[in-house]
């Protein structure tokens, strides 16, 4: 008979009263545990219910099982939990501590990608910028650099930093090094101090422009990205036009914004000056209408450049075109001519952009291109 498991943040929130609430839960599996899967199954086929929760000090990764779906870009976790106690968010209390993986255990699990074919990596960590090797001492700087040598890897993308854990040291590292992507995702969440604040962020606006400008010195083509919550609890008016104005200030190339929704067990849920939800709501709209012209007019200005993109697959809306990424992270479509294939690098010449895409065409010899040894 098939065995039902709970797995993940719900399931360490929740933990055995998933199996008082749901008689045809077998088994509780938090995220720490992932790899224990097996033994949680097998115990349901004794005809025990498990929950497996606990946050081990000693993890295991084992790379080779995992289920890839991309055939041009593996995810690679190189750093688990997190430490900084966000008051809106709950992963410390559902994943626990930040733990990293060795750096010689990431490093042999990208040239396992590698020699699989993978063109791409992208490293994972809720707060991956705070990497710190357990055997080594090596920080994320150190980790980037190596895993951009990677023989067969093309292009290295990394989520999601912090501000607060940025430094000369990994900007010098990004603005060098041509296999690391142009690509950069740095929430900032609020606009105003008083709620940065209230959200323990332990940055200032001012700490995250200063921050910005000196990334645009280094990389001037950088592509930013960023997370932003509306509507947190005593957030007023003048607050959001804080937010309004950074997002104007900065020209981000995506944003995702979210509504405030309580957490339980966070503090914020307990905050008092809770707003409307129909504030929220009128605020998402007002800022998605100004990131959406910015997105958009970021993207016009991309038309009659050429760009290198790796081919994920046929583009959503028309299966007689491909679509990928180039490399800031942009999703780019483009006719078929037939000599092209999943997974190579191709220059695309941009002739059309709107708020979420950009749209062109193949620059190809006569002969089917090669993916590229180097796309500096």
């Amino acid at each position: 008979p098939p065995v039902i498991g709970v797995c993940g943040c719900v399931a360490q929130q929740e933990g055995s009263s998933l199996l008082e609430r749901s008689p045809s839960v077998g088994f509780v599996l938090g995220p720490g545990q992932i790899g224990r899967v097996g033994e949680a199954v097998a115990s349901v086929r004794r005809g025990e219910r498990a929950v497996l929760t606990d946050f081990d000090a000693e993890r295991e990764f084992n790379f080779n099982t995992i289920f890839r779906k991309s055939e041009t870009r593996g995810m690679v976790t190189v750093v688990e939990g997190c430490n900084e106690f966000c008051t809106f968010c709950i992963v410390p209390y559902t994943r626990g501590r930040e733990v990293s993986r060795t750096l010689d255990e990431v490093l042999a699990e990208v040239r396992f990608l590698a020699a699989s074919g993978l063109k791409e990596v992208e490293l994972l960590g809720q707060t991956i910028n705070a990497y710190s090797c357990p055997s080594s001492g090596a920080v994320f700087a150190d980790l980037l650099e190596s895993v951009a040598a990677v023989p067969g890897i093309h292009r290295v993308r990394y989520i999601t930093s912090h501000p607060r854990h940025f430094d000369d040291r990994l900007i010098d590292v990004i603005a060098s090094n041509p296999t690391v992507s142009r690509y950069l995702h740095l929430p900032f969440q609020a606009g105003s101090n008083r709620i940065l604040k209230k959200m323990h962020r332990r940055y200032t606006r001012e700490d995250y422009l200063e921050l910005i400008q000196r990334l645009r010195d280094a990389v001037p083509d950088i592509n930013l990205s960023t997370d932003v919550i509306v509507g947190f609890p005593g957030e007023s008016e003048g607050d959001f036009k804080q937010t309004l104005d950074l997002l104007e200030r900065i020209r981000f190339g995506q944003v995702f914004a979210f509504a405030f929704s309580p957490r339980p067990r966070t503090p914020a849920a307990r905050y008092e000056g809770m707003v409307e939800e129909e504030t929220k709501k009128t605020r998402l709209h007002r800022l998605f209408e100004i990131t959406d012209r910015i997105s958009s007019e970021l993207n016009q200005d991309l038309i009659g450049a050429t760009v290198p993109v790796l081919i994920d697959g046929d583009s959503r809306r028309d299966s007689r075109h491909w679509q990928g990424r180039g490399d800031d992270n942009r999703v780019v479509n483009f006719p078929k001519t037939g000599r092209e294939a999943i997974g190579d690098i191709v220059e695309v010449r941009i002739e059309r952009a709107g708020a979420h895409s950009l749209a062109g065409h193949a620059l190809i010899d006569d002969a089917r291109l090669p993916v590229l040894s180097d796309v500096s």
